[in-house]
């Protein structure tokens, strides 16, 4: 029998999965990674700041040729999330660049309505996830025709989460 299902309704509860997810999680992540996650979403060209964001120390990065020429990195970062639905960032110093909050969806998606809001983004800004012991793996997807604070907001989601899988833990 599924466990995240009740006897009453048979439908999935979300306490399974908040509890996996519930935690800090930390990756080293390249600029070339970023690149490619942006290219697939088709979000590079349109976004080339915010997939260069982390790499270039404040500068900005090439605008034309190879986008990462230049760049740092692997550059460690992590994510926590909190029981109480808080949402952060810590980048290679362990410094907090980013917060908000979360939403579980169901057991492998989970939403940031704050930073939808943050963008003027009147939709659901979401991500897959999948947690398998002390990995969590992130996949994000723009839904068909996302333009304007839409393709802003999944920038920031690709940014945030592109690459992986990403450990139980802190930044080292």
């Amino acid at each position: 029998a599924d466990s995240t299902a009740t006897e009453e309704t048979d439908a999935p509860t979300t306490d399974r999965a908040t509890t996996e997810l519930i935690g800090t999680w930390h990756r080293a992540q390249t600029c070339t990674e970023m690149l490619a996650a942006f290219q697939q979403a088709g979000l590079a060209e349109s976004h080339v700041e915010w997939l260069q964001g982390n790499f270039f120390g404040g500068e900005p990065g090439p605008t034309g040729g190879d986008l990462c020429e230049g760049a740092l990195g692997p550059l460690e970062h992590d994510h926590f999330f909190t029981a109480a639905g808080a949402f952060g960032s810590h980048d290679e110093n362990g410094e907090e660049v980013d917060s908000g909050d979360f939403e579980v969806v169901d057991d492998d998606t989970v939403s940031f309505p704050s930073h939808a809001a943050e963008f003027g983004y009147d939709g659901d800004l979401v991500v897959d996830y999948a947690v398998s012991g002390d990995v969590v793996t992130f996949e994000v997807a723009p839904p068909e025709s996302c333009v304007d604070a839409c393709a802003d907001a999944y920038a920031w989601a690709l940014s945030a989460f592109a690459s992986g899988p990403w450990e139980r833990g802190e930044v080292p």
